[in-house]
């Protein structure tokens, strides 16, 4: 049976609707193996960081595997910061960096098989100074088009904006 997957856009950090509206879907069409998203994952204002905190920080649980490339906006540089020091996170991982229990930070770019699908992805905005969080770099899309001129077939891309 092929995987079912879920996309959405842009999240602003209101992780509380969007896993309220994933729940809500999932029991009305689901099961679904992961979710997708491909807007800007963090808040765009102070205000919800205590709501984003509580999924990052384990307080609320996060029901599907979700995997995301918008990695900008507020407490971004801190979250990341620290998943990027995570030791299970060691190494070259194209498959995404472990936040937690189902939250995966989809890192500039990469190739990468889930559920049999091929993956692609371009991580963040383009930026010259290839800041740690948030941008892409030349060396980010110069390593795409290396993986565009393997044989296969790329199922999903993933990029915004």
């Amino acid at each position: 049976m092929p995987p079912r997957i879920l996309l959405c856009g842009d999240v602003f950090g209101r992780l509380n609707q969007l896993f309220k509206r994933v729940s809500s879907v999932n029991k009305s069409a689901g099961p679904f193996d992961a979710l997708f998203c491909v807007g800007q994952f963090f808040p765009d204002s102070p205000e919800q960081l205590d709501e984003f905190m509580a999924y990052v920080e384990g307080s609320s649980q996060i029901p599907i595997p979700t995997y995301f490339i918008g990695d900008y906006g507020v407490g971004s540089a801190k979250v990341l910061l620290a998943a990027s020091k995570d030791s299970a996170n060691r190494g070259f991982k194209m498959d995404g960096l472990r936040v937690r229990e189902n939250l995966f930070w989809l890192k500039g770019s990469g190739n990468f098989s889930l559920f049999g699908l091929s993956v692609a992805y371009l991580s963040g905005r383009k930026s010259p100074e290839g800041q740690q969080f948030g941008t892409y770099s030349q060396d980010d899309v110069d390593a795409l088009r290396a993986i565009a001129e393997d044989p296969g077939i790329v199922d999903l891309f993933l990029t915004y904006p």
